[in-house]
């Protein structure tokens, strides 16, 4: 699928239209084909940042963004074993907690690996999770919004990184490898082994001392002492909890002659070196003119593009909105107290990035703010029963939150990417909730859009949430746009 990757920090913005070349392997390496690349300057003006990304009207509009500049955290945990639910909550209350924030501000994606069992122990759940401020997100992403790129993803360089560690795979199962990021003045170390996130950590040093102006680089032999302590420190680290041992180190960034550090941290770390300024699994037949000379600085950007992380920190608006203008019902009160929300979870929307309790909050707000506008409404015409239904809804909204943020999550996690979920409507139905579900699927083609489709149908079908069905669901593929319409319906106990 193409992409545009945008690799965001506050002094220099990197984008890369690719996708990759073909089909691969499950588990191989991938390469990729580079449409077009740019570097945007004017980042300290947000609207010339959003008028320059406005010009490239050659680029994808769909966009996986990296976000240096926002305060986050990531790690990879053991936690005992459990529904995956559970565990997404444990993660995300540990990730709130790193960041010394509530848990309703940050968000949270988690990725949930195999069960480890040790000898004399109870088994445990491999768990990597990221986590960064919601509202620190959004304002990062406002001039690429407005530039007319639909985001579909976000996350952090260590995520990036673990885009590129699954695009350039080991060449033997289970080795571990180290990669690494250097910028003018942060960086980034990300291990993984098999495509998994072992150990993550932001680096708040680059290659260069601070300064204005022209960056001036530290000297080679300093740098690669600086490094080989991070890594060295970072391998031991590892150690504590994964027997394999890091078996190569791979450098890309910013940092002008990258490879003048491989023979330095050779001799320091006595392990292989590698430096990604080369072709390697990138398409060098349609390569644009001058993407080579800047391989390894457009590195990432091209990773998320073409192989997105696993995780996905795009926060999700939620909102209730009243009859608008089109007559598109977003909210709607009925005598059965319906609760609808209008969850416009574009491309990878899942569970990790909902702050859902926070944003069913807003919906409510928003119903209290719509009173007066029902009621005057309906007054002409209903004789007053606009105030009594919509306050039946906010009286379900209070008593029930909890229970609809967990099928908000469930929603999510169940959407794959190129899924948009459009609305989801819950009416009381005794001692249940029908929940349903409205979306649709946009692949390459008819038969892409059709087994996203099944997919997402598949995961609703098996979430403990969704278990029961209402009713069974429909897809109908509608030519005009490529697109598999979905719907379904569910009943979730209350």
């Amino acid at each position: 699928m193409r992409r545009t990757g945008i690799d965001l920090s506050s002094i220099r913005c990197n984008v890369v239209d690719a996708e990759l070349s073909g089909r691969r392997r499950r588990g191989a390496s991938g390469a990729f084909r580079v449409h077009h690349f740019t570097s945007v300057t004017h980042l300290d003006n947000a609207a010339a940042l959003t008028a320059e990304l406005k010009a490239l009207s050659s680029f994808s509009r769909r966009a996986w963004v990296n976000l240096w500049d926002v305060r986050s955290s990531h790690q990879y945990l053991l936690l005992p074993s459990g529904s995956d639910a559970e565990l997404e909550s444990r993660a995300r209350r540990y990730g709130a907690s790193v960041l010394g924030m509530s848990d309703l501000d940050v968000t949270v994606a988690t990725s949930i690996g195999t069960t480890r069992g040790e000898p004399g122990h109870h088994p445990k759940r491999e768990v990597s999770f990221f986590a960064a401020g919601s509202e620190d997100i959004r304002a990062r992403l406002r001039p690429i919004v407005e530039a007319g790129f639909v985001v579909e993803g976000v996350t952090t360089p260590c995520g990036a990184l673990w885009s590129q560690a699954r695009l350039r795979r080991p060449s033997l199962p289970g080795e571990v490898h180290a990669h690494i990021a250097l910028g003018v003045s942060q960086s980034a170390l990300g291990i993984f082994a098999d495509g998994a996130l072992l150990y993550a950590r932001d680096l708040d040093w680059g290659y260069a001392a601070p300064t204005r102006g022209t960056p001036v680089a530290f000297d080679r032999e300093l740098l690669a002492d600086r490094l080989s302590i991070e890594l060295r420190r970072s391998f031991l680290y590892l150690k504590q909890y994964w027997e394999q041992d890091v078996s190569q180190v791979l450098l890309c960034g910013d940092m002008p002659d990258l490879r003048s550090l491989t023979a330095p941290l050779i001799h320091r770390l006595n392990i292989e070196v590698e430096t990604l300024d080369t072709l390697d699994g990138i398409e060098a037949t349609t390569l644009p003119e001058g993407f080579a000379e800047r391989a390894p600085t457009l590195r990432l950007a091209s990773s998320i593009a073409v192989e997105p992380p696993p995780v996905n920190l795009l926060p999700v608006e939620i909102t209730a909105i009243r009859t608008n203008r089109t007559g598109q019902r977003i909210v709607v009160f009925g005598s059965a107290a319906a609760v609808v929300v209008g969850a416009f979870l574009s491309g990878q929307a899942n569970a990790h990035r909902i702050n859902a309790e926070r944003e069913l909050a807003r919906v409510r707000g928003e119903m209290s703010a719509a009173r007066d506008e029902v009621v005057a409404a309906n007054n002409t015409s209903a004789g007053g029963n606009g105030d009594r239904t919509l306050r039946d809804a906010l009286d379900a909204m209070d008593a029930q939150g909890p229970a609809m943020a967990r099928v908000l999550e469930a929603v999510g996690n169940a959407a794959p990417p190129g899924v948009t979920v459009t609305s989801l409507r819950a009416t009381q139905d005794g001692d249940h909730w029908k929940v349903s579900v409205d979306a649709f699927a946009a692949g390459a083609d008819q038969n892409a859009a059709r087994e996203l489709s099944d997919r997402f149908l598949r995961a609703l079908h098996q979430s403990p949430i969704f278990g029961e069905r209402a009713q069974p669901p429909t897809r109908r593929f509608v030519a005009a746009s490529g697109r598999v319409e979905i719907a379904a319906a569910y009943r979730v106990r209350k």
